[in-house]
């Protein structure tokens, strides 16, 4: 019996072991700044504060990276949400997704923030100022509403 716990004990310190040297570096994409999402595309400035405040860090190439991202097992878990986030919308590339895939993630971005989807609770809960008010969410689904409408041809 003594073996098997040894082992096991032997295998969970080699394991996190591991984890502490394999950390994956800070990801710093290079995008090219004319497809971001302000070049070509009117944000208000209110809405364009939620966005740096709740959203950019994994949702655009410009990752604030915390002290704790560079602990074992919270490195990996905080690059693997920034590369999800990256993959679902990257605002940072906005302007390399055609027309009706952007006014879909608009549309999903009010709904995900209405339902308090967006930005998830474990990143609130260490990013205080990424709390999203009413007053921050009104503006943000106005804004999304009407770009949607425009980039779908509903608008000027």
């Amino acid at each position: 019996m003594q073996p098997r716990r040894l082992a096991i004990t032997a295998l969970a310190i080699l394991a996190i072991g591991s984890a502490a040297w394999s950390r994956p570096g800070a990801s710093h994409p290079h995008a090219d700044p004319s497809v971001a999402l302000n070049t070509r595309t009117a944000v208000p400035a209110p809405v364009m504060s939620v966005l740096h405040r709740a959203c950019f860090d994994c949702h655009s190439d410009n990752t604030r990276w915390p002290w704790y991202a560079q602990l074992p097992i919270a490195s990996h878990l905080i690059a693997r949400d920034v590369k999800d986030g990256r993959g679902q919308v990257n605002w940072s590339h906005w302007e390399e997704y055609n027309r009706f895939d952007r006014a879909g993630m608009l549309d999903k971005m009010c709904e995900l923030a209405s339902t308090g989807q967006m930005p998830p609770w474990q990143y609130r809960i260490l990013h205080w100022e990424a709390q999203v008010s009413d007053t921050d969410l009104s503006a943000l689904c106005t804004w999304t509403r009407d770009e949607a409408t425009r980039l779908t041809g509903g608008g000027s």
